[in-house]
């Protein structure tokens, strides 16, 4: 090595022609998440600057799909306060600003629950399906599992709160494995079990208020020198089936899982037979049009279509005539999903389900072969993916609540 170039000294370095470049600081790899609630109000705030500001509207024009469902999303997410905070470091249009002449988000969701004493009301009531009125604005989402959440933990403590939940970047690793053990309650290869007593596990799955939660973590134990009759604590990592994660002490969350009906996921089991306490209460079944009416092919050419739909007998015999009925557009179907319901009031299911796709709900004037006027209220322009996503969620929720 020629001495000339020997580094015997910080001033070597630093004077070396070479140094910038070797010492500067390499940009750092932002790892990228994603969040579908926050993509798809992005989706939404796209349209509006697009069109000089001008937020979608719900026409009934087949042509403008994509501004009703954009119009219905942005309608629901300022119905729900858990989303509106979510997404209000996004709204760099002012969607989500509280106007002061008009009413507060929290007295519309307060009006709209006036009626109903109980959850069991709530699914009972199959009169809120698709109401237009402006005065039942949050009726759109009554059924998803956020409200259904807030209205079972109306007048409780929630001891787990000490830790808030927030948004989880890395989430999008997570995701399958929900679908996944979500698709196992609804086809029964998991069960739900009472919540009776305070053991929690690390890597299993527990449901809180019909929302479904993993434990991915359990740190190390602290003794406790309070006045409570456990000795240990720890910190847990939690992660939620809606994208977010909190650090609840493990006291905390068997409290309120012990106190609030928690439930138990099991691991899965294979070959389950129905028992005597078994009930087959119906079919929630999903259908393609193969109509071949221009309107419904046109709607067809540019977004998916399902009729989401239940039966307490066989599908196939339901369908059988579905040329005859206005429920299937006057034309034939192809059957493409079928899921058998047990041990549930499955008309109730359907009924949160249509809630659930409210935004997807597919609300045009179709003029059918023998010239009759068809109003669609059953058929969704969206994908089998998501059908199957908020059904299996759903499954999972009403579960947690009917079981004992």
């Amino acid at each position: 090595m020629d001495n000339q170039s020997l580094i015997r000294s910080l001033d070597d370095i630093f004077n070396d022609p070479d140094a910038t470049s070797l010492l500067a600081s390499k940009p750092k790899h932002t790892p990228v998440s994603y969040d579908p609630t926050v993509e798809g109000f992005q989706e939404i705030t796209d349209w509006v600057i697009a069109h000089d500001g001008n937020e979608p509207q719900k026409l009934r024009d087949p042509s403008q799909m994509k501004q009703r469902k954009l119009a219905s999303r942005l309608k629901g997410i300022r119905e729900d306060p858990e989303r509106r905070n979510l997404l209000m470091p996004y709204d760099t249009a002012g969607l989500l600003t509280v106007h002061e002449d008009g009413p507060a988000l929290n007295e519309v969701v307060k009006n709209e629950k006036r009626d109903f004493s109980s959850l069991d009301d709530i699914l009972s009531d199959d009169s809120i399906l698709f109401k237009k009125s402006d005065q039942q604005a949050a009726g759109s989402k009554l059924f998803d599992t956020k409200k259904l959440n807030e209205i079972q933990r109306e007048q409780e403590n929630r001891p787990e709160v000490i830790s808030q939940r927030k948004p989880m970047k890395e989430f999008s690793q997570y995701e399958a494995m929900f679908h996944k053990v979500q698709a196992e309650l609804a086809s029964g290869q998991r069960q739900l079990r009472p919540f009776k007593n305070y053991e929690l596990l690390s890597k299993h799955f527990y449901v809180l208020k019909g929302q479904l939660l993993y434990i991915d973590e359990i740190g190390e134990e602290v003794e406790l020198n309070d006045n409570s009759n456990r000795k240990t604590d720890a910190r847990m990592h939690v992660i939620y089936d809606n994208g977010t994660e909190n650090n609840p002490t493990r006291n905390g969350l068997a409290s309120s899982l012990y106190g609030r009906q928690g439930r138990i996921v099991t691991e899965v089991e294979h070959g389950i037979e129905l028992t005597s306490d078994d009930h087959v209460t119906g079919f929630i079944y999903i259908l393609e049009s193969l109509s071949n009416n221009p309107q419904i092919k046109r709607i067809q050419a540019e977004h998916p279509l399902y009729k989401v739909g239940f039966t307490t007998g066989s599908v196939q015999a339901r369908i059988a005539y579905a040329e005859n009925e206005s429920t299937y557009l006057y034309g034939p179907v192809r059957l493409v999903g079928e899921i058998k319901v047990v041990n549930l009031k499955a008309e109730a299911l359907e009924t949160a389900l249509h809630h659930a796709l409210a935004e997807y709900q597919l609300d045009v004037d179709i003029t059918a072969a023998n010239g009759r006027i068809v109003k669609p209220r059953e058929w969704f322009a969206v994908g089998l993916n998501t059908i199957e996503e908020v059904v299996n969620g759903l499954i999972t929720n009403l579960q947690s609540l009917s079981s004992t």
